[in-house]
């Protein structure tokens, strides 16, 4: 905080910059999304005159929920497009090759997945903050559990171990039963991997436990099972 606070920022594109900064930072660290919402909950009043537009001004909060809608819409086509050019160029690769290019191709998915749930993880902190508004999480639930790939239903699993028992008000009750009675269908169907269905399982446990892991602590505050797949996943 000190560091950004000592550097003038006076203009929308400082600013701008700023918020990109941070964001970039915060969904390629997900282990540090706590911080990066803590440090972005004191920055959300800064603001700086927008320019051609007098006595009118800009917030970091404004610029920042600009950037997480225009990842939350970004359209994965150029993502697809360069995992069917990989997966075409190992198919058709000399076996000498064959190692280098799988390894290549892993990579790719790994950065997607990582930045994904770092997102993820990222805007439930938000949320927690009351930064970002519960039908934004909805949208975004939604959209999870309409896609039903293994990267999804990882980060849905990640940004409801994240939201958790913040964002199951009396209100949101019905959508949420919806929304677990969908996540133990999936789970029974044994469509995903071993690995996904045990995270979709310890999310169920979780809600039906009240949010509260076995080792009585809520939330994110200790390693849940779905933490530790996770951590083990990433070891890999």
């Amino acid at each position: 905080m000190k560091l950004v606070t000592d550097v003038t920022i006076d203009t929308e594109e400082r600013l701008k910059g700023v918020v990109d900064l941070v964001f970039e930072k915060a969904i390629d660290e997900p282990v540090l999304s706590v911080a990066y919402g803590n440090m972005c909950s004191c920055l959300a009043e800064l603001k700086v005159p927008i320019p051609d537009e007098p006595n009118s001004t800009v917030s970091f909060i404004k610029l920042l929920l600009s950037r997480c809608q225009q990842e939350f819409q970004k359209d994965n086509e150029d993502d697809d497009v360069v995992i069917r050019t990989k997966q075409k160029k190992l198919d058709s690769a000399a076996r000498k090759d064959r190692h280098r290019l799988l390894l290549e191709l892993q990579e790719f998915k790994d950065i997607i997945r990582r930045r994904s749930i770092g997102f993820v993880k990222f805007i439930g902190e938000l949320f927690n903050l009351k930064k970002i508004k519960a039908p934004v999480m909805h949208d975004c639930v939604v959209k999870l559990l309409q896609n039903q790939d293994n990267v999804s239903l990882e980060c849905l699993c990640s940004l409801l171990t994240t939201i958790g028992k913040d964002f199951e008000s009396e209100e949101a009750k019905p959508r949420m039963d919806r929304y677990f009675f969908q996540i133990k269908k999936i789970a029974r169907e044994r469509k995903t991997c071993n690995r996904i269905r045990l995270m979709l399982q310890d999310i169920v446990d979780l809600r039906l436990h009240n949010w509260v892991s076995k080792g009585g602590a809520k939330k994110s505050t200790a390693a849940t099972p779905l933490q530790r797949h996770q951590e083990t996943a990433r070891s890999k």
